[in-house]
Formats: structure tokens, C-alpha cells, sequence
């Protein structure tokens, strides 16, 4: 059985977007509650703007967000799209 290393730069980017997730305590810790809400919210209730599984594997480290994913995660995240950019690359 192979074991994931936690040391990589994937896993700090998905930690980074995982506590940006739970600093928002309004909304359940459910990825699939965050979705829709955030969807309903942000994006006229489209619960397409991201699959669970998508958002599951950036915030476990197994993917890293493209630019245009980054800039829906800082929308619904309520971050700076800057900020959230420049705190990505300082992890890369």
C-alpha cells in the first residue's frame, strides 16, 4: 500500500483552501452544503461551479486549482483574489 506524502506543496495549497473553508462558520463543514450554498449565493444557484470531488481533491492535495477555479474559490471563499493568488504562489 502506498502512502501519500503530506509534504508537498498540493497539500499546503489544499490546506490553505480547506481552513479558508471552515474560517466561514456560517456555513455547514460539508463540502456538499458549501457548494450550494455558496452557489446560491454567488453564482445565481448554480451548483455546478464546482463537483465535490473537485473541491475534495484540492483541498487534500491530490490537485492544485487552475487560475480560474482559484478566482470562483476566492469569490465564494469572500478572499482577494490577489491575495489568494500570492498566497498560492508562495506555497508553489
Amino acid at each position: 500500500m502506498t502512502i501519500r506524502k503530506k509534504e508537498n506543496h498540493n497539500y499546503k495549497i489544499g490546506e490553505l483552501l480547506y481552513n479558508y473553508r471552515l474560517r466561514l462558520t456560517d456555513i455547514s463543514k460539508s463540502r456538499r452544503l458549501f457548494i450550494d450554498d455558496r452557489g446560491a449565493k454567488f453564482f445565481g444557484g448554480d451548483r455546478l461551479w464546482i463537483s465535490e470531488k473537485t473541491l475534495s481533491n484540492y483541498e487534500t492535495g491530490k490537485n492544485v486549482p487552475s487560475l480560474d477555479n482559484l478566482r470562483k474559490l476566492a469569490i465564494v471563499l469572500e478572499v482577494d483574489i490577489n491575495k489568494l493568488v500570492m498566497e498560492v504562489i508562495e506555497l508553489l
